[in-house]
């Protein structure tokens, strides 16, 4: 089974919450870049590979969320990752933040671009990168139809 999309659970902790235990938007970025990292390990890319590769580097360049229902302290919540653009020069990350009763908390997109280390200009994605994402690259629709939400 390919592991498009990629599953984590994770609770909202007492930091991702505002003062009547409702989880703050802020705490989103945490959530996404979690299921990020976490994916980029699954596809055999830990940031610490990546870091020390001194050629490239993946800055963030774009974050959008969709925030679709309240979560609360200490609820459990599957992040399903996925790759819904795997560009030239850039990578577009999908997470979706499920609540354990089906819900979809929130729906976050993240366009990470590759370049280089020296000038910070714009590079291809590396053969061995791209490589890599492939398993996990599906649509939208896909990674939301896709059993074991």
């Amino acid at each position: 089974m390919p592991p498009c999309p990629f599953r984590l659970t994770e609770r909202i902790r007492w930091a991702d919450v505002d003062l009547v235990g409702i989880m703050r938007f802020s705490a989103v970025t945490r959530f996404v870049e979690m299921a990020e990292q976490e994916l980029m390990r699954d596809a055999g890319l830990p940031y610490r590979m990546l870091f020390d590769a001194p050629e490239i580097w993946m800055p963030r360049r774009h974050l959008s969320v969709d925030f679709l229902a309240p979560a609360r302290i200490d609820d459990l919540l599957t992040l399903v990752t996925y790759v819904s653009r795997l560009g030239d020069t850039s990578v577009t990350f999908n997470v979706d933040l499920w609540h354990a009763d089906g819900t979809l908390v929130a729906a976050a997109t993240m366009v990470v671009v590759c370049v280089t280390v020296a000038e910070f200009t714009k590079r291809p994605v590396p053969p061995m990168v791209r490589e890599a994402l492939a398993p996990y690259v599906c649509s939208v629709e896909e990674a939301r139809s896709a059993p074991s939400r």
